[in-house]
């Protein structure tokens, strides 16, 4: 890996500055003058470019180091930031340019060269992944060529492989003529991890219940742009405002973002473009411009060659074999925007060798995630060993990790091979990561480091090519500032991230998830359950799951135990409380003793039930467990209530 050897730092402490530099320079790295301000900084890039800038989030002047990050997001310069203690909205704001890293002040030498060497590989890895994928798209368009079918098959094939790419939820391919035929006009909304409606004009028609002359009248009214046109967030919502067609997309199918990719345009005046359209207000940046400006020449040949097939598409000369794979999810249910950003990421990271974090609130499905990276990775035909940090005492964690030799310590009777040894060439899950004691920390991330381990007791130095996945339901940001986890072990780990949604933040899944276990449990317990009726569903929808999937499976499971015809009419949900619409919550005038025990419930079910210890219930109220308890007793809390098992 190519370590990035200049950089600038932008940072107004002249001693702060200095004393990174003087760390910086001892590594080896090229150090150019330090800028302290946003206008310095611009300055000094416009004259030599460097490869990373590390840069102070608040800064002299106007301007923050958020500004300068989104100014060097779009000259795709990498950068880490350097905070003090931030608020919570400053470090949102921050993680939404997509940093490299964070270096928290004050910080160790370590813990600098530790952030540089990860971002060396996340500056590798970005231009080797997106190298991968354009020539995988590449590949993909040569078998589009050479394929049979009709053109609105091969225009399917086409915007389908473009998802990898172009993260959209509804892409429209427009041929405009002089006489604006309004059969010109195809639009495909994906509907699943790979599934899409196709929707003509007639579909749209009945979508927007526009008249045609009324459709024609705003297709006159469009002027496809000459180059690739990003419209997010308030550009967005302006550009609704002059084109009736956005308006009526933005408004029938619920679209936040745009990018218009023109095509091709003809001396008759007849144009072809794309328009894809996201539910995100961000979601396209200046990074997917770049990429449709370098595919514009590559997509014109390909839809040309769909009316004549002499013409040949252009393809990469030098194309790997290796590609990005393609099946379906296992184990995994849901079509809604959460959880198919998810899907996007997971067939992003599966065919690479980086680690990988997945976070998300207990019962998410983290599990089925670390599962489906596996299945579609290179590693597939090797094992996938899966380890339960939190449930392994702290005595027996080195030992189950790495190994032992025999005599070891008392009872080591026999050499015990590790999970790492185990894993071999395939991918060891690390779940509940967060819940790892400090001491194995430093342990696990030496053999991250070095890919060697030691067995407990043994002196031979046995190297591992394991692929690690690891998850964790706790905020391993707030850990790390708490002292509890290892700020370098938090960075080693956290490459390339995943965040599963609760299954509140897609409640449009729910129906899916539970006809999904529905058939599931039915099968299993060979019973003629054929479906939920439109009461049973609404209570689902209703209810705010703190258990997430997993409690919606045993809510689905134990309906099916005790039902005894051939519908599930009723729905026993684990806490009233819980079923009660925000709207109605936030009208109700609750008491003093009412409010304390839903912020006890709140925090009793983000702690998955654990009262005593390191993050737990008593920890985070700030009071002692034995008074906790009481609470519990006295404001009539039950297990049931907060339980997710």
């Amino acid at each position: 890996m190519d370590t990035p050897h200049k950089i600038l730092i932008v940072e107004d402490q002249f001693v702060e500055a200095n004393h990174l530099r003087l760390m910086l320079n001892k590594a080896g790295y090229e150090v150019q003058p330090v800028a302290r301000s946003v206008r310095e900084a611009i300055e000094l890039i416009s004259k030599e470019r460097p490869a990373l800038v590390l840069v102070d989030i608040f800064l002299s002047g106007k301007e923050t180091g958020i500004d300068l990050a989104r100014y060097l997001k779009k000259e795709q310069i990498g950068f880490i930031y350097l905070s003090a203690n931030s608020n919570e909205d400053i470090l949102n704001e921050a993680k939404a340019t997509h940093p490299f890293g964070f270096l928290i002040k004050p910080f160790r030498e370590r813990d600098l060269l530790v952030t540089m060497e990860i971002a060396a590989y996340h500056q590798e890895y970005g231009r080797e992944s997106g190298l991968r994928k354009e020539t995988f798209f590449q590949r993909q368009l040569l078998a589009l060529k050479k394929s049979d079918g009709d053109h609105p098959t091969k225009m399917l094939k086409l915007v389908q492989a473009l998802q990898p790419l172009i993260p959209y939820d509804l892409a429209v391919a427009v041929r405009k003529t002089a006489r604006n035929d309004l059969n010109e006009l195809t639009a495909f909304l994906r509907t699943g991890y790979d599934q899409y409606n196709v929707i003509g004009v007639e579909e749209f028609q009945l979508a927007t219940k526009l008249k045609t002359h009324e459709l024609r009248q705003r297709l006159e009214q469009v002027s496809p742009e000459a180059n690739v046109t990003l419209y997010t967030n308030a550009a967005f919502e302006k550009a609704t405002q002059s084109s009736g067609m956005k308006e009526a997309i933005k408004h029938h199918y619920g679209m936040r973002s745009n990018l218009v990719v023109p095509i091709w345009e003809a001396t008759d005046g007849s144009v072809f473009y794309f328009s894809f359209f996201s539910r995100q207000p961000a979601g396209f940046d200046p990074d997917h411009v770049d990429l449709c400006e370098r595919l514009r020449y590559s997509l014109l040949t390909i839809v040309q060659s769909m009316d004549n097939p002499s013409i040949e598409p252009v393809v990469a000369s030098n194309a790997e074999k290796d590609n990005v794979p393609v099946a379906r999810l296992a184990g995994i249910v849901g079509t809604s925007a959460p959880i198919m950003q998810v899907f996007d990421l997971l067939m992003q990271v599966a065919s690479a060798e980086t680690s990988v974090l997945i976070t998300g609130e207990s019962g998410t499905g983290k599990e089925s995630i670390a599962d489906n990276i596996h299945r579609l990775s290179h590693r597939k035909n090797g094992p996938l060993v899966k380890v339960n940090c939190g449930a392994l005492p702290s005595s027996l964690i080195e030992s189950e990790l790495f190994g032992h030799e025999k005599g070891a310590f008392t009872g080591a009777t026999e050499r015990r091979i590790g999970k790492f040894e185990q894993a071999g060439n395939g991918t060891i899950f690390l779940d509940e990561i967060g819940e790892m004691p400090l001491e194995m920390q430093s342990r696990l991330l030496r053999v991250l480091q070095q890919k060697e381990i030691e067995r407990v007791g043994g002196k031979e130095t046995i190297r591992i090519n394991a692929r690690v996945v690891a998850a964790t339901n706790r905020n391993l940001e707030k850990e790390v500032a708490e002292g509890r986890f290892r700020l370098d072990l938090y960075y080693r780990l956290n490459v390339f991230p995943i965040h599963l949604p609760a299954l509140r933040e897609r409640q449009e899944d729910i129906p899916l998830l539970a006809n999904h276990f529905l058939k599931l449990y039915a099968e299993q317990n060979q019973k003629k359950i054929v479906r939920l009726t439109g009461d049973a569903l609404h209570s689902l929808q209703n209810y705010t799951w703190p258990g997430n999937i997993r409690e919606l499976e045993n809510v689905i499971e134990r309906s099916v135990l005790t039902t005894k015809g051939t519908e599930i009419s009723g729905i026993v949900l684990p806490s009233a409380i819980n079923s009660i619409p925000a709207t109605t919550q936030a009208e109700h005038d609750r008491t003093i003793e009412e409010n304390e025990r839903e912020h006890i419930l709140r925090v009793l079910r983000k702690c998955n039930g654990r009262i005593r210890g390191s993050g737990g219930a008593a920890e985070i109220l700030g009071v002692p467990p034995t008074t906790l308890a009481s609470k519990i007793k006295k404001l009539g809390i039950k297990k049931d209530f907060f339980s997710t098992s």
